[in-house]
């Protein structure tokens, strides 16, 4: 997120003021439950309405800013951050709801800017868990560069460093290993959710599900590189909400810099799908990369 430093005349500052509040979007009587706490909450952020935000924040929230920046509920109170997007009447807003309408995914998007903002019913109302914000920029000019040698897919396919603990982390984990290469290639679009836009740091990329569950076709050109496992997960933290699974994880790119991912998975009849999924590059992060297993070292 972009901090600004603002020094002006009260004057200045009571026009900017009244400015906001013209344009500002108001909450509908149509719109849900959800979408009227995220508008009340963006509302209290422009206020400085300290009462309304400490309410309606989770217990357990946590935010990734634009800069990927992962900020913890106290660091947020303390540091006074204010969203990426604001409440205003040229933003268009996305709802996913999941787990029978107790998590709601909320998308405000004004034109390069995206805030993505899980809701979750708990049981004093509406709390927002989790929000991740992308100002989309242009292509970076160093492009990851792909190794050259194979890298097997151990982490994330076989193993992460998280244990899941209930019986909806435990399938949600198992089907993004499946998405990811876990039980053969192909396997990754049918995991894809109907309604999926991965929105990256510069990418805003629409995705559909496969029509049936089963492999896709493999590009055939694919089969003559080496093979370079998925971005592994170094770290990982999950929320079970029965029929939806809210994920957070942080991953490097081979060749590339490190990023969070922010998603929801959900249950299709036992069939577990990534539902949403924004990625956030840390653009404090070095560019990783992975040596050749001392095995193929030895070989050449």
């Amino acid at each position: 997120m972009k901090r600004y430093v603002f020094v002006a005349l009260v004057l200045c500052g009571l026009s900017v003021g009244l400015l906001a509040a013209q344009t500002a979007k108001p909450a509908a009587s149509t719109d849900s439950a959800a979408v009227q706490a995220d508008r009340a909450l963006g509302v209290a952020f422009a206020k400085g309405d300290s009462a309304t935000v400490n309410k309606l924040l989770d217990a357990e929230f946590t935010w990734i800013d634009t800069d990927g920046i992962m900020w913890e509920r106290p660091d947020v109170l303390r540091a006074g951050l204010k969203p990426l997007v604001p409440n205003a009447s040229d933003v268009k807003t996305l709802e996913h709801p999941y787990a029978k309408g107790t998590v709601v995914w909320i998308q405000n998007n004004q034109g390069n800017k995206y805030a993505a903002h899980i809701w979750v019913q708990r049981p004093a109302g509406w709390r927002l868990l989790h929000a991740n914000e992308i100002a989309t920029r242009p292509a970076d000019p160093i492009p990851n560069v792909r190794p050259d040698y194979a890298i097997p897919c151990n982490n994330p396919c076989k193993e992460v460093p998280y244990k899941p603990i209930s019986a909806s982390e435990k399938a949600a984990l198992l089907a993004w290993q499946d998405q990811e290469g876990a039980n053969g290639p192909g396997h990754h679009d049918m995991h894809i959710g109907d309604n999926v836009t991965v929105i990256s740091s510069t990418t805003t990329t629409p995705r559909k599900s496969a029509t049936a569950p089963g492999p896709t076709p493999v590009n055939p050109a694919a089969a003559n590189r080496p093979q370079v496992g998925a971005a592994p997960a170094l770290w990982a933290r999950t929320w079970d909400f029965g029929d939806a699974v809210v994920a957070i994880m942080l991953q490097p790119t081979y060749g590339g810099k490190a990023y969070w991912s922010s998603r929801i998975f959900g249950n299709h009849d036992g069939f577990w799908k990534m539902e949403e999924s924004y990625h956030t590059t840390i653009q404090a992060s070095p560019r990783m990369t992975a040596l050749p297993l001392l095995s193929e070292k030895s070989s050449r």
